[in-house]
């Protein structure tokens, strides 16, 4: 399986696209955002995405270990799994990683980080009036919206 962009988010992202080397940017920064608001986006079908590749490309490689860390991190939350569930912790882990993987990541686990892509790309739409057409105030806006869930998510005392 590999890493999938929605057609509707390459256009949204189509004005500041040069600005990035790889479309994996765009899914990274969609997959961040999922992540960071804990949403995934099942709804999304073959026909709604464009393959990207079925490893962690470029630069992103080096990295890859930490983007699965994020994932186990972020499905577990998902699915309400307390780290002290051993037990649910080994098993959700064990479907999610495939060690022989180029990507570590079983056909399961890229089908869920993909879900999550999509899901950043939801709120994406939601946090932002119009798609951007300046990476100058994309940056700005994704920032605030990253620091947003961030605020949003933390614990309260």
């Amino acid at each position: 399986m590999d890493f999938q962009l929605r057609k509707d988010a390459r256009k949204w992202f189509k004005d500041i696209y040069a600005n990035y080397s790889i479309l994996f940017d765009l899914y990274y920064l969609c997959l961040m955002v999922g992540f960071a608001a804990g949403r995934r986006n099942t709804q999304i079908t073959a026909e709604d995405v464009d393959s990207l590749v079925e490893n962690f490309p470029g630069d992103f490689r080096d990295c890859g270990r930490r983007l699965v860390g994020l994932l186990i991190h972020a499905d577990l939350a998902y699915l309400g799994i307390d780290l002290d569930e051993r037990d649910a912790v080994y098993r959700r882990v064990a479907e999610l990683v495939d060690p022989n993987s180029p990507s570590d990541l079983s056909n399961e686990g890229i089908k869920i980080m993909n879900q999550y892509a999509h899901g950043g790309f939801d709120v994406l739409c939601e946090n932002f009036s119009d798609r951007p057409t300046s990476i100058e105030t994309f940056l700005r806006k994704y920032a605030r919206c990253l620091s947003d869930l961030q605020t949003a998510d933390a614990p309260r005392s």
